[in-house]
């Protein structure tokens, strides 16, 4: 050996003793290691790099490196855990890559270049890409055999991906990736189902993973099925796996193999599968190309990646609210598409803040592509007080089975919105409602009289009767017409004409009771004996008894002054019956309360509207201002009590209808009976005279005139029955919080009960259908009988 070699040999031993005497921190940093899934893959296949560090002594940086052409990177992801290890912690950082190929080759990757601190490491893996194999043989024939007996998708719906064949794993089991529909555009939900074929009895530890599907927005696998189907003649068991999934872009996708290993069972001495009985075969699926198509060019404003079939509804929490409640609006988008992928439409209402956005979610089962609900809540603040209208979103997306964008906004709610201080929009001054002073208070005043309506109607009926009379045609004209030709021919005609006309004329007159016998026989004897002389004498007779025996004309005036007389009675009548308002001092002094509450003294307001209901009750406006000022005082009990009052006499009064909103609000009128039909008493008062009024213009078709009559009577008797039966209810108010008992419920202030009984000091109530107790009578407020 010579000297140059004894001094490197000299060197390196130094050198490798120095490495040795290094502290262990200084001599490995940190450890590095890079795999492939696979090593080798068919050209589309897509396998997964995994860079793992471990134990770094400072920040690990995300690895860099290249990918060489026919390569294509599609997506990565970054995990990092803690471990034990000999009482001392481990730290590991995991990246994962997801890397497609896209022709054959050798394709060295790297260098791979991971820093942790100020230390560098450097890898390098290399993948193989061969060409794919011809897909035929027997795990085609398994899969449209497992397709036919399972739930495959019809032809030309579905792509699918089968195990290699022509190998032991193919003659024991396949697997099969299909993919529905097969040609999705951009964000359409699809479903990549896996099916494991398996034509021999295996064992319970056979089990297959799932594949990847880089390239796709996925949710969960579902759960495992298995069902039995067949391939030719032979029956074959399926295990089956589907996965609802969304493709994020345009162009080829590559849906990675699934693998899988089995382990055959033996099931007797014919088994052809008996020499591989206990060994584990593995199976893998071939990859799953598709062809990811764009979604068209002329997208509506508002599209934001929405696929499917969709149908949209809003709606929100309440009908009513103040200015400072704030309210839930809801939009619900329901159909089948990328419900996971729709993101909340921009909203922005003029008359709303808005606060917070959520979404909720409820969608198909798993592996599926049923119906399902995507909801996004928006919470509204009004700007103000009034009537407003609460806008809907806008949303648009693309139908793929129409092949078409569709653009949709559903219709704007409507929301009443009250103040809660003075002089704001919707309130008058002194913070009462507006509508106090477009529904000023008229004590005294009275409620329609839809009977007397009905009779209204029933004399412009009979009106319309007399009048079709006085237009029947006059059924004696033809009779007078015949008379006037006789005496025509009678006083023109001579010799043979004139006594064969004066033999039918006498003829006619003695059929009439006026005997003619010495008339016949001078008739008789000119027309056969000829003897004429006395021509004249039966000319002049003749003419005065056709004179005398002609009827006179029918006098239509007086049934048409009838009808005249009668529409204008049931006009009078149908005037007498709509409601009145009384004015004079009463009103004036409602007036002059509204002014003092409106500038700040609502108790002398109070005081004064209290004194016009004793002397006038039932106005319902005066009512609405008595609740108006118990609920200034919080008591909700009273306010409550008064809205009942208001609304016993009237349906649908502006002004209780306004304080009925805020009396709900604060959280009375519960338990409050309702209407069946909330028709004003003017409106069943119009509804009665209407209806009676047709039935004597259609009377000649009897059909439809007992039908009309029949429903007058029924809109003439409903109200004054219907108040009659409300006032004839016995209610009470709960004044405070009270327990129920013996049912244990607490009722609140202002709820509505009904009265079934009343003793010494307590009172039997029905709270609900079902929920019944007695009460200390000082504890409700009982309107009773009015």
């Amino acid at each position: 050996m010579s000297a140059r070699r004894l001094d490197f040999a000299r060197t390196a031993a130094i050198a490798a003793l120095l490495a040795c005497s290094l502290p262990l921190t200084a001599r490995a940093a940190f450890d590095v290691t890079a795999r492939l899934s696979e090593e080798k893959v068919e050209a589309g296949g897509v396998v997964s790099l995994v860079v793992t560090v471990t134990d770094a002594a400072g920040t690990v940086t995300d690895p860099q490196f290249t990918v060489p052409s026919g390569l294509d990177l599609l997506g990565t992801s970054r995990s990092q855990q803690s471990n034990v290890v000999s009482g001392r912690t481990v730290g590991q950082v995991t990246f994962h890559y997801e890397i497609a190929s896209s022709r054959p080759g050798r394709f060295p990757i790297g260098p791979i270049r991971v820093t942790a601190g100020r230390v560098t490491r450097a890898l390098e893996v290399t993948l193989v890409v061969v060409d794919a194999p011809a897909r035929q043989g027997r795990a085609g024939r398994a899969a449209a055999g497992a397709g036919a007996g399972g739930t495959s998708a019809p032809a030309g719906h579905a792509a699918s991906a089968r195990s290699s064949p022509r190998s032991a794993a193919g003659d024991v089991a396949s697997l099969v990736l299909t993919l529905e529909p097969s040609a999705p555009v951009v964000g359409q939900a699809c479903r990549l189902r896996v099916q494991l074929i398996q034509r021999a009895n295996m064992s319970e530890d056979s089990q297959y993973d799932p594949p990847g599907t880089p390239g796709f927005w996925a949710e969960t696998w579902s759960d495992l099925s298995r069902y039995e189907s067949r391939e030719g003649r032979r029956t074959v068991i399926v295990t089956e796996s589907a996965l609802r999934l969304y493709p994020l872009a345009p162009g080829p996708a590559t849906v990675s193999p699934a693998r899988g290993v089995v382990t055959p069972t033996p099931s007797g001495l014919l088994d052809p599968f008996a020499s591989l009985a206990g060994m584990p075969v593995q199976v893998r699926s071939e990859s799953l190309r598709v062809s990811v198509r764009p979604l068209p060019s002329n997208a509506p404003a508002g599209f934001d990646g929405g696929v499917g079939v969709f149908e949209l509804d809003w709606n929100a929490d309440r009908s009513h609210t103040s200015r400072d409640q704030a309210i839930t609006a809801r939009l619900d988008v329901r159909g089948v598409g990328n419900l996971p992928l729709l993101r909340a439409p921009a909203y922005a209402p003029n008359d709303f803040e808005v606060f917070s956005a959520s979404v909720e979610d409820s969608l198909p089962a798993a592996g599926t592509l049923g119906r399902g609900r995507r909801s996004f809540l928006w919470t509204l603040l009004p700007r103000r007080a009034g009537h407003l209208r609460v806008t809907a979103p806008s949303m648009a997306w693309f139908d793929p089975a129409a092949s078409r964008y569709v653009a949709d906004t559903p219709p704007e709610l409507d929301l009443d919105v009250l103040s809660t201080r003075a002089g704001a929009d919707g309130e008058d001054m002194g913070g009462m409602p507006a509508a106090f002073r477009s529904h000023p208070a008229r004590p005294g005043g009275r409620a329609a009289w839809p009977l007397l309506a009905l009779l209204g109607g029933a004399f412009v009926a009979l009106s319309a009767e007399c009048w079709r009379r006085s237009q029947r045609p006059d059924a004696s004209a033809a009779e007078r017409a015949r008379q006037r030709e006789w005496l025509r021919v009678v006083g023109l005609a001579r010799g043979s004409d004139f006594w064969r006309t004066a033999d039918e004329v006498a003829a006619w007159i003695e059929d009439r009771g006026r005997p003619l016998l010495r008339v016949r026989e001078t008739i008789s004897a000119a027309r056969f004996g000829g003897r004429t002389d006395r021509e004249e004498e039966v000319r002049r007779i003749l003419v005065e008894e056709l004179g005398a025996s002609m009827p006179p004309p029918i006098e239509r005036w007086p049934l048409q002054a009838g009808a005249a007389g009668l529409a204008a009675v049931g006009v009078i009548v149908a005037v007498l019956s709509l409601p009145m308002s009384l004015g004079g001092r009463l009103a004036e002094r409602a007036a002059a309360a509204d002014e003092r509450a409106r500038g700040g003294d609502v108790a002398a307001a109070e005081a004064e509207w209290t004194r016009l209901w004793d002397e006038a009750p039932g106005d319902p406006a005066l009512a609405a201002r008595l609740a108006w000022g118990a609920l200034g005082r919080d008591d909700v009990a009273a306010a409550t009590v008064w809205t009942l009052r208001g609304d016993r006499r009237e349906a649908r009064d502006p002004a209780i209808e306004s304080i009925a909103m805020r009396v709900r609000d604060a959280g009375g009128l519960v338990g409050a009976p309702g209407r069946a039909l909330p028709f004003r008493s003017f409106e069943w008062a119009l509804f009665a005279f209407l209806l009676a009024a047709g039935s004597g213009v259609t009377w000649p078709r009897r059909r439809w005139a007992v039908t009309l009559a029949v429903a007058a009577c029924v809109a003439g008797a409903w109200f004054p029955l219907e108040t009659a039966w409300r006032a004839g209810q016995t209610l009470a108010v709960v004044r405070a919080t009270v327990p129920l008992p013996p049912t244990g419920v607490t009722l609140d202030s202002g709820q509505v009960v009904r009265v079934r009984g009343v003793a010494t000091g307590a009172v039997a109530v029905q709270a609900a259908s079902d929920l019944e107790g007695t009460l200390p009578e000082s504890a409700l407020w009982v309107l009773g009988r009015q």
